[in-house]
């Protein structure tokens, strides 16, 4: 096979030596630690435009590539130029040109030859910048935007969260994360990155430090952001990538910290490119492209993942990364790889995992002294021992990871998903021991979007208005899908106030209509509410009540109840895939999870001001008590008969004394319990009427204990009150 055509030896001969650039970049992949000695060798991958303006093409495709070569063309010219790439050595190929050649905003692409394969032509692996699915990847600049976060960055602002946060530097610990988790297509009526801004000042008055963005890896249409295509590119569905770091800069004068969600344990399956262009993925697993971190030439998965964490760092100022289901990828080596990489190049930037292996502790187990050291002093020797898989794995070096556990003990106390509540209140109380520095959550987008797209609060109502209980057990989850939705228009209806304008002989029919054995009244659907409505209310507050990383899902601050569901246009049979999900994934689905799709009456909307007013209060808590932060929990109390759960977390002298009332009873300056020896003040209490209680069960008396005798405080049905120690 000839190895370049005459035409192709021709653009090769014929590019001017003032044209072409001798790399800076000269090591090879059979020569790892050139590979991973610094900087600069991070950001050369791909098409990288430096400050000089001059474009450096780089790429690592299989090693028996006999040739690898760039297609550029204008976007305002149809001619394309054909230039070959070095052939550095084992499948590392590299041309570098000046902006005569190539510029800003010119689209490339790839082309491979291979003995005995078809020469393919592939879009970059690295694209920063993509015109949706085009086959083409655009030259991006990133110097060209002018960041005005220069403090936060260098850590002078103290609502910066940082893995090294300490009494020295002031900056605030991972344990002090308040985040709010969006979806930016849904998140606003325009659902892009502009519009987003109105949000995220909202969260911040809201009091949350933190915003988490589910994925914008550039994937098919608007999306959940986890059938991701290209790692580095920006989803151009919300706008332009300088918009990304727009958004991530007002978010830093807000106070706002950003985690960026990015999924490393597979590539979408809409477009195989990456597969065409090295030896990236190793077939597919459920999720889409399965990537090739584990055999041979591995290298090449290991780094792309590890440039592309770095990518969200460096180049769009992200505070820190969850990264979507490290379970998946079947590669430790590969994690501690991320970790090792993050901590060298971006001390202060934190990870949390979703890890989903039940908390195994080496997931947030820290690196070794030995192994900050060889991170910080011989970097090259200690990621090249991870890549050749000569390192230890009993510990992986995150920060954080989502805690599982607790979510499915709260979702269990709301729904009594088990016969027994003892029992679950026995759960629950393990769980809050266990939980540490793990990321607590009442429910995410996945217990939402995944199980019939409804919310909590829609999903308590169901259960209090007994809406399951004349399921057939044969095909018992289709008819809970369809009844979750039937109990999600009954509570729409009370909310907008249509349900209340009805007749009672239409609102018979409409109940019939729905084929439900409900026997309901508007009273008895507003009481089902109500209760609703402090449950949820409830799984919030003992969220937050417990030390580390607390979250809350677009929407929830407030207690929408507006659907969120998987909603991408359908390609590549998903159709079959998504059927469990119970709902029709597309643009009907895409519109009905819109937040502010739904028009509340006016007493349903001071609901919501209200609920907001709730979770404010408990972020402020959070703020000012570092017990709730880095505290550890010190005892719990478990009360199984009376429902009745209390904890006491403590970091130095700030000690937080928490109870939770689980029951329907209310307990008027008669609720018998020990608090922890010393005099306690209540600083919250869910009976506040600013959050639409009555005043009637606060504590406003201090309280000193002996630690061993009781004591009466008045607690409110499903309610929570919260001591300090002064």
């Amino acid at each position: 096979m000839k190895l370049l055509s005459k035409k192709e030896l021709k653009a090769r001969f014929n590019l001017k030596k003032s044209h072409y650039i001798e790399p800076s970049t000269t090591g090879c992949q059979c020569n790892i630690s050139d590979d991973c000695s610094n900087l600069a060798e991070h950001h050369s991958w791909g098409a990288y435009l430096d400050k000089d303006k001059n474009v450096n093409f780089r790429l690592s495709t299989f090693p028996d590539a006999l040739s690898v070569s760039v297609e550029i063309k204008s976007p305002l010219k149809r001619k394309i130029k054909f230039y070959p790439l070095e052939n550095k050595c084992n499948g590392l190929f590299e041309l570098k040109v000046t902006k005569k050649i190539a510029k800003e905003g010119d689209r490339y692409r790839f082309v491979i030859e291979r003995p005995n394969t078809a020469v393919k032509r592939v879009r970059d692996p690295y694209s920063m910048c993509q015109d949706n699915f085009s086959a083409w990847s655009i030259i991006f600049n990133h110097y060209r935007y002018k960041w005005h976060d220069k403090k936060w960055q260098e850590g002078k602002i103290h609502a910066k969260v940082s893995r090294r946060a300490n009494d020295v530097n002031k900056l605030s610990p991972v344990g002090s994360l308040r985040i709010y988790e969006i979806n930016i297509p849904s998140l606003t009526k325009k659902g892009t990155y502009k519009a987003a801004k109105e949000k995220f000042k909202e969260a911040a008055k809201i009091g949350f430090n933190a915003v988490q963005i589910m994925p914008l890896e550039n994937c098919f249409s608007y999306n959940w952001g986890y059938d991701g295509v290209d790692k580095f590119a920006p989803n151009r569905n919300y706008g332009t990538p300088d918009d990304v770091k727009k958004l991530i800069d007002y978010a830093h004068s807000l106070g706002l910290n950003v985690i960026m969600d990015m999924v490393p344990n597979h590539i979408g399956e809409d477009m195989g490119d990456i597969a065409n262009a090295g030896p990236y993925t190793d077939g597919c697993n459920e999720f889409g492209l399965r990537f090739n971190y584990e055999k041979e030439n591995c290298s090449a998965a290991r780094n792309y993942i590890a440039n592309a964490a770095l990518n969200w760092i460096l180049n769009y100022h992200c505070d820190g990364l969850r990264l979507d289901l490290t379970k998946y990828m079947n590669s430790d080596f590969t994690m501690k790889l991320i970790a090792a990489e993050v901590h060298h190049h971006a001390p202060d930037a934190f990870l949390i995992a979703e890890d989903a292996r039940d908390n195994d502790i080496r997931v947030t187990t820290p690196f070794t002294d030995g192994e900050n050291r060889a991170n910080a002093f011989n970097h090259c020797q200690f990621t090249v021992s991870i890549l050749n898989n000569q390192c230890s794995l009993d510990n992986l070096g995150f920060d954080s990871e989502w805690d599982f556990p607790y979510h499915k003990q709260i979702a269990a106390l709301m729904l009594e998903y088990w016969g027994g509540f003892a029992k679950s209140i026995y759960s629950y109380d393990r769980v809050v021991k266990n939980s540490g520095m793990r990321v607590k959550y009442p429910m995410s987008h996945d217990e939402i979007g995944n199980i019939d797209g409804t919310r909590l609060i829609t999903k308590i109502f169901a259960k209090e208005i007994d809406i399951y209980k004349n399921i057939p057990k044969s095909s018992k989850n289709k008819r809970e899908q369809h009844f979750a939705h039937v109990a999600h228009h009954i509570l729409k209806m009370l909310l907008t106030g249509e349900l209340e304008k009805m007749n009672r002989k239409k609102f018979l029919y409409f109940i019939k209509n729905n084929y439900l054995a409900l026997k309901a009244n508007v009273s008895s659907l507003k009481q089902a509410y109500r209760k609703a409505l402090k449950k949820y209310r409830l799984a919030v507050g003992a969220t937050y009540l417990i030390p580390g990383p607390k979250m809350i899902f677009q929407g929830d601050e407030k207690g929408e109840m507006t659907y969120f569901k998987f909603f991408r246009e359908l390609s590549c049979g998903y159709e079959k895939s998504l059927e469990s999900k119970g709902y029709k994934p597309g643009l009907e689905a895409f519109l009905d999870s819109k937040i502010g799709s739904i028009k509340y009456a006016k007493k349903y909307a001071d609901d919501l001001n209200r609920t907001a007013k709730f979770v404010k209060a408990l972020n402020r808590l959070n703020e000012q008590n570092r017990a709730l932060q880095t505290g550890k929990v010190e005892s719990t109390v478990s009360h199984p008969i009376s429902w009745v759960h209390a904890s006491f977390c403590r970091e130095g002298e700030n000690k937080i004394f928490a109870i939770k009332n689980f029951s329907e009873i209310s307990y008027y300056s008669n609720y018998l319990i020990t608090l922890p020896k010393g005099k306690w003040k209540e600083i919250f209490n869910s009976d506040d009427k600013q959050f639409g209680g009555e005043n009637n069960f606060l504590n406003k008396k201090e309280i000193i204990s002996d630690g061993i005798n009781q004591t009466k405080i008045s607690l409110p049905e499903f309610g929570i009150v919260v001591f300090k120690a002064v």
